[in-house]
């Protein structure tokens, strides 16, 4: 098993909304030094408050992109883990499939052959439940087929096979995460990318309705960032590698459901307005846990509930 004690740790996208929740959790294990290597396109200061206020561990906050083989080979010298969380989401893939391949399949080939080169321990990587796509069966375990068809999903099924090939032909230890449907303080605020919850809470505090598309039954399985920030200390901390996780709750919530729960939340009475089906989007999420439970230890913690309204109490106070 790997300890975290006394380590210093390098995180992609460490300014970002998982990366920065994974740079206080490394810090929580008691690491000497964590390096946030951000290009600060999404990413933000203000997330990195905890971090740096703490005294516990060096912070050091590197401006560089994961699409800069050498800025990465000069960061990792003496660098003993890796968290990978730097990535083009959805939407923007969606919009920009270029930049997608050059982030998301360049960039994470760049880490990893920056980890090998630098002697790192371990890496952990963001992959995505996207690589599942449309599910054929629920709850979706890791060897469920991939059925992905959006851009996203076909960046991060590369990623994979990548990882998998450098494992056996250079002996990269990795483990992927595949998140699913991550929310919670820090999330991107504003913005044509802007994801579900924070895009529904930008139109409550404009007084304007929120948006279900179809009929509302769309189903997602959410969960709370903090937890997502755990599940990489769980995988680093475990004795696997060169293996893939599910990060989610096992829990189904249809966007309807999602909305009444946030309505409730924020005290919004404005009903929703429905729009047409985004292409996007999967019409059904729900994960099997079980092997990340089995295998690193990890149960996600909070509910819905209790993850929205730390997350509109943040949006209320946490920003600047």
């Amino acid at each position: 098993m790997d300890d975290l004690k006394n380590a210093t740790v390098l995180v992609t996208g460490g300014a970002g909304t998982i990366g920065s929740h994974v740079v206080d959790a490394a810090i929580a294990e008691g690491v000497r030094k964590v390096i946030v290597y951000d290009n600060f396109c999404e990413g933000a200061e203000r997330n990195l408050r905890e971090a740096r206020a703490q005294r516990s561990a060096e912070v050091v906050v590197l401006r560089a992109d994961v699409r800069s083989r050498e800025d990465l080979d000069e960061a990792m010298r003496g660098v003993d883990y890796v968290f990978h969380e730097a990535s083009v989401l959805l939407l923007e893939s969606a919009r920009k499939p270029q930049k997608a391949i050059d982030v998301n399949i360049q960039g994470t080939f760049n880490v990893f052959q920056a980890a090998l080169k630098a002697g790192v321990k371990k890496v952990v990587w963001a992959s995505s439940a996207s690589v599942f796509g449309e599910p054929l069966r629920l709850p979706v375990d890791e060897d469920h087929p991939f059925n992905n068809k959006t851009f996203y999903g076909a960046t991060k099924a590369a990623c994979e096979h990548i990882a998998v090939s450098l494992n056996f032909t250079a002996g990269l230890r990795h483990v992927g995460l595949r998140y699913y449907n991550v929310y919670g303080p820090r999330q991107g605020i504003k913005g044509a990318y802007a994801q579900v919850i924070p895009r529904w809470c930008e139109r409550i505090e404009a007084g304007q309705p929120i948006t279900i598309y179809a009929d509302g039954s769309q189903s997602m399985d959410l969960i709370y960032v903090k937890d997502i920030a755990r599940a990489n200390i769980c995988a680093l901390k475990s004795a696997c590698e060169n293996d893939f996780f599910n990060i989610g709750t096992g829990i189904e919530t249809t966007a309807k459901q999602l909305a009444e729960a946030l309505l409730e939340v924020t005290g919004c009475r404005i009903p929703p307005t429905y729009e047409p089906h985004d292409v996007n989007l999967v019409k059904r999420r729900r994960c099997s846990t079980e092997r990340a439970r089995k295998k690193i230890g990890f149960v996600a913690a909070v509910g819905v509930r209790e993850g929205l309204k730390e997350y509109w109490e943040w949006r209320r106070h946490g920003l600047d």
